[in-house]
């Protein structure tokens, strides 16, 4: 290496890459430049639009999806509102039939609470007369009964037979009658 930096000091001291540039330097520029100047056109008027174009047609599928994705929320959004006012009409009919089925088992039992009291009315009415008949039957039989034992009570204390009629009015007037 001492040997080739001898020898290079000798041939005038330069770097050989830089000794070629004075001599290949204007040709390199020029295709440097016509490199450049080609890359630059082939980037700018060719790569760049197709570049933006994707861009722009990824920007415009979003922005559909995006539209899309709206427009298909709104219709889910005004379907639970259809839904909810569904669900709100059934309960209000559920409500309004068992109102109505309420009111005719009401009704119903009214009417046969009213029939079963109307008959135990009657009932009651048939046995309260027949109580009376039974209680003025007993009664007559009371008086009678009362009247003969009236009279042979009296007859036993006293020794004498007293009259019906005397009998029968002393009965009757401690009987309230």
């Amino acid at each position: 290496m001492a040997t080739e930096t001898a020898e290079h000091a000798a041939a005038g001291g330069r770097f050989p890459p830089f000794d070629q540039i004075a001599t290949t330097g204007v040709s390199q520029v020029f295709w440097l430049i016509v490199t450049f100047a080609i890359l630059y056109i082939a980037v700018a008027y060719v790569f760049l639009p197709k570049i933006r174009k994707a861009i722009d047609d990824r920007d415009g599928a979003i922005k559909s999806d995006v539209a899309k994705a709206a427009a298909l929320s709104a219709k889910a959004d005004a379907s639970v509102k259809l839904f909810e006012a569904e669900i709100a009409a059934a309960r209000a009919n559920a409500r309004d039939t068992a109102s109505k089925a309420k009111a005719e088992a009401d009704a119903k039992t009214a009417a046969a609470t009213a029939a079963k009291e109307a008959e135990l009315n009657a009932r009651l009415a048939a046995a309260e007369a027949r109580i009376s008949e039974t209680r003025a039957k007993a009664m007559t039989n009371v008086a009678a009964v009362a009247e003969d034992a009236a009279a042979a009570i009296a007859e036993r204390l006293t020794g004498v037979k007293p009259s019906a009629a005397a009998v029968k009015a002393a009965v009757s007037g401690a009987m309230g009658g």
